[in-house]
C-alpha cells in the first residue's frame, strides 16, 4: 500500500494543528524567513581545513517573541564550503554537547556535527526543550542534574496540560533555527536541510513534513511505524502527539516531504525501532515520489543497533544538497 499522497495540504494542515502549530500553511516566500536571527560569533568560519577538532561557536537563535535558543554553529573552511546548510537536532542525551563531542565521541552521535562540517556543510545545532541548557529549572536545594539527565517527563506533562505536545515546541524551535540559518552570509537559503536521529529524527521528520520550504531531511533510527515502536515498546513520553493515529502513521507523515529529498537510516539491530517495521513502512514511500516525478527516498540500513552512523546516509544528503 502506498502512503497517503491525496490532498497533502489538508493532511499537512491537520498535522500542524496536532503539533500545536496552527493550521496556516508555511510560507515559501523570502518574507517568511525573517522571523528569527542568529546572535553571537557568526562572522568568521569556525573550521580550518587542517583542523581535526574544529571549535563550534555557541550562538543564540532569537525568535520573533524574543526567546533565545542556545545553539552551536560550525562553519566549513572557505575552500570546502558549497553553500548548503543543515539544522542538526540531537537525540536524547546531553543535548547539543553530544553533537560536538570528540574526545571521546558520543556513542550514539559519533561526532556527527564534525562529519557534516567536514563535508562542506554549515551546521547549526539548536538545543531542544528538556535537554542540556534547556532543562526544566531545578528547585532550590535540589541535587544538580547529571550530565545526561533530561526533563522530558516534566516538560511533556506541562505542555500537554496546556494543549500542545512538547514535540510541537521542538519542531517550532527547529524551524526557527532553519529560518535563522537561511539569513547567514555564505548559506544558500534554498539549500537548508534538517537532520536528526532518534528523538532528533522525530523533530527532523515532522519539521520537513509541516514546512515545505525545508530543502531535504535526514532521519536516523526513528522512521518505523508507531504501532511497532511507540505503541509496543517503552519510549519517552515526549514522543507522544495525541491524535496522530489512525490517520497519520509515520509513512503518511514522511509522504508529506515529497518531492523533496528524504534520506532514512536504520540499524539492523535497533531494539526500539524494529527493522522489519521500518522496511515495511519504507516500502509505502517510493510511489509517492514517483507520482511527482522525483527520486524516491533512500533507506540506509547499518549493522548497528540504535546508533547514528551517518556514513552513506550523510553522503546521500550532501549529494542531494550540493
Amino acid at each position: 500500500m502506498v502512503a497517503r499522497s491525496t490532498n497533502p495540504e489538508l493532511l499537512r494542515g491537520h498535522l500542524r494543528v496536532l503539533l500545536g502549530l496552527g493550521d496556516e500553511s508555511a510560507s515559501g516566500s523570502a518574507s517568511g524567513f525573517d522571523v528569527a536571527e542568529l546572535v553571537g560569533p557568526t562572522d568568521a568560519p569556525t573550521t580550518r581545513r587542517s583542523s581535526s577538532a574544529p571549535e563550534p561557536a555557541l550562538v543564540q537563535v532569537r525568535t520573533a517573541d524574543g526567546t533565545e535558543i542556545p545553539a552551536y554553529l560550525l562553519r566549513p573552511a572557505p575552500d570546502v564550503g558549497h553553500g548548503a546548510a543543515v539544522v542538526l537536532v540531537a537525540g536524547h542525551g546531553r543535548g547539543i554537547d553530544d553533537l560536538v563531542a570528540q574526545d571521546p565521541v558520543d556513542d550514539y552521535h559519533d561526532g556527527l556535527a564534525h562529519k557534516l562540517v567536514r563535508s562542506g556543510v554549515t551546521v547549526l545545532c539548536p538545543e531542544m526543550v528538556s535537554f542540556g541548557r534547556r532543562r526544566f529549572p531545578q528547585a532550590d536545594g535540589a541535587e544538580p542534574y547529571e550530565p545526561t539527565e533530561n526533563t522530558c517527563g516534566i516538560d511533556a506533562a506541562a505542555h500537554l496540560l496546556h494543549g500542545q505536545p512538547v514535540m510541537g515546541h521542538r519542531v517550532s524551535d527547529a524551524r526557527a533555527a532553519v529560518q535563522a540559518l537561511r539569513q547567514l552570509p555564505g548559506v544558500d537559503p534554498d539549500r537548508v536541510a534538517v537532520a536528526g536521529g532518534s528523538g532528533g529524527g522525530a523533530v527532523a521528520l515532522l519539521l520537513a513534513a509541516v514546512d515545505p520550504t525545508v530543502s531535504a531531511a535526514l532521519v536516523a533510527t526513528y522512521f518505523c511505524t508507531f504501532e511497532a515502536s511507540l505503541c509496543s515498546i517503552r519510549h519517552c513520553p515526549c514522543n507522544i502527539v495525541p491524535g496522530l493515529l489512525p490517520e497519520l502513521e509515520m509513512a503518511d507523515i514522511a509522504a508529506l516531504i515529497a518531492p523533496r529529498p528524504l534520506i532514512l537510516e536504520a540499524g539492523e539491530r535497533d531494539h526500539i525501532f524494529p527493522i522489519e517495521a521500518t522496511r515495511a513502512a519504507f516500502a509505502r514511500l517510493a510511489g509517492v515520489w514517483e507520482e511527482q516525478g522525483s527520486t524516491p527516498p533512500e533507506l540506509v540500513v547499518t549493522d548497528s543497533g540504535h546508533a547514528f552512523r551517518a556514513e552513506r546516509s550523510l553522503d546521500a544528503l550532501v549529494e542531494r544538497l550540493a
